[in-house]
Parts: C-alpha cells; structure tokens; sequence
C-alpha cells in the first residue's frame, strides 16, 4: 500500500484514520492514497468505501473496530467481495492469514504497553504473514524501532496519539514507513 521512492525504499506515507464520519470529506479531499475506517459499521461500510474508491484511494479496515461484522473466513470473504475493502488490520494473526489469502492487504496491529509486550511484539514479528505491521502507541514505537528493525522488513508504521505535524515527522525521520492519525488537519 506503499509507492517507491527515488532511493527505492518505500515512500513515507500518512494514513487517515476516519473515527467520526464528518472527516471523511476531508481526506477525500487530501493527497493521501489510503484511508483506514475506523469509524465503520456493516451498515455504512458499503457506501463509505464506494465514496473512498471514487476518490481514487484505497480502502483500509480494523477488524476489531468494525461494527457488527463477523470476523470468520465468511465474514472476511465479505469484506472483499461485497465491501469492496482493499485491506485490513487486525491483532489476529489466524485472520490476517485468512485475509491474506483471498488477496487482502494485511497490517498486523501490535500495542507496546511495557517490556513483556515488547518482547511478545518482537517473537511474533519474526514469522508474521502479514504485509505490514502497525506499532502503538507512536511515541513509544519510535523509541524501540531500532529492535523491530532487527526481526522484520516488512513496512513499519506508527499510530496512536499523533497530534502534530512535528510527531509525523518524528515518525518519519525515526525511519517508519507510514503513520496512521485521527487527527484531520494532519490529513
């Protein structure tokens, strides 16, 4: 879900994350090339992603966040075909795996509260499927990117609590592919 730059590393790239609807215009409207629904349900899903594919931008979801959605392989099946979603994130690797093999883009979401979650983080990223990894919160993924770096080259991105523009550049000069924000004068 990444472009390349001149050097041939992936390009940096800031993910909107659409909690409350009304900023939905806004990234629309905004350079950016995904857009994650956080704030959809099963109801409005069909209509949100058609608008997003309009724009010319890709779709993303989080699993977990997703309002009264199954989240078996039928479930899944359903995201693709009938949601028309591009990707999805997750916690779960057994449905990251699902996902990946009907052709989803995959971003396994990991949440750094103390050092026995770093630890956890770092196993599992050794022989994750998924395409790309979201690492929360920010703050704390810049601090330990260097040890994430060492198990995995897959795409890196940094989310939670980014506020400001400073923070994504932080993010970006740490060496992360992308960030994810729910801020929208960041978009």
């Amino acid at each position: 879900m990444s472009g390349a730059r001149t050097d041939g590393r992936p390009s940096f790239q800031v993910i909107p994350s659409i909690r409350r609807l009304g900023d939905l215009e806004w990234a629309l409207k905004s350079k950016r090339q995904t857009i994650l629904l956080t704030g959809a349900d099963i109801a409005n899903l069909p209509l949100l992603a058609e608008k997003v594919h309009r724009a010319g931008k890709k779709v993303l979801i989080n699993m977990e966040l997703l309002g009264g959605f199954g989240r078996d392989e039928v479930g899944i099946k359903l995201l693709k075909h009938y949601f028309k979603v591009d990707g999805v994130m997750s916690t779960d690797r057994m449905r990251l795996g699902m996902a990946r093999n009907i052709g989803l883009y995959t971003i396994q979401r990991f949440l750094i509260s103390d050092s026995k979650a770093l630890d956890t983080t770092l196993r599992i990223l050794k022989s994750t499927r998924a395409q790309a990894a979201e690492i929360l919160p920010a703050k704390v993924a810049v601090d330990v990117l260097p040890e994430l770096r060492k198990v995995t080259s897959i795409p890196l991105w940094a989310g939670g609590f980014i506020q400001t523009a400073e923070e994504i550049e932080g993010v970006e000069q740490a060496g992360f592919n992308g960030a994810t924000t729910s801020e929208r004068r960041l978009f």
